[in-house]
């Protein structure tokens, strides 16, 4: 009797185990910049990919999908709007959020996948400086996160961090700036009297 309960222990803690692994599995968020430098006037675009959609529930549809983004720093990005991945149609502006996408009939796993872009959002630099970009979804709101036919919204959340450099003064400039301190200083040169 003593061996059947320390398997049937082992059995519960193996079964115990993966069942909260399976709680705290979710989807991946990813930012990616359309471009490594980016300065001051540039406008820009940032692609948002999904990892492992379907991680907790391969056989579930995906109906669709919403989220805001938030900016913060010493450097300033205006957000210029967003376009929708073509698997979806676009609602952002009928739901008031900086992104959202609806499909119906839903995709499933094997149809797209489990890693797919769900938008690309345009911005347009307006100062120089750290700029931290995040996208997020607020659960309270069955319009945001990832939404399932069979289960609960996945919360969507992911952050990037973007250096907005100032734009160079180009050479030529220069060129001319410092020829124009030149004839300043010899006109203020005294003049000798002879």
């Amino acid at each position: 009797m003593k061996p059947l309960f320390k398997t049937l222990l082992l059995m519960f803690a193996g079964l115990s185990s993966t069942l909260a692994h399976a709680a705290v599995s979710a989807p991946v968020f990813s930012l990616t910049a359309s471009s490594a430098t980016i300065q001051v006037g540039d406008q820009f675009d940032i692609e948002v990919l999904v990892q492992d959609a379907f991680i907790n529930d391969p056989t579930d549809e995906l109906l669709g999908f919403g989220f805001n983004t938030q900016l913060s720093g010493m450097g300033a990005l205006q957000f210029l709007g967003s376009t929708i991945d073509p698997l979806f149609d676009d609602v952002s502006a009928d739901l008031s959020l900086d992104a959202a996408g609806f499909a119906f009939p839903g995709w499933d796993a094997n149809a797209i996948g489990a890693s797919f872009s769900l938008a690309t959002l345009h911005f347009q630099a307006l100062t120089a400086g750290d700029v931290l970009l995040a996208i997020g979804s607020d659960l309270a709101d069955l319009n945001q996160g990832l939404i399932f036919f069979n289960q609960d919204n996945s919360a969507i959340d992911a952050s990037l961090n973007l250096q907005v450099s100032a734009v160079p003064i180009p050479t030529a400039a220069w060129i001319f700036m410092s020829g124009l301190m030149a004839l300043g200083a010899v006109s203020r040169r005294p003049k000798a009297v002879f």
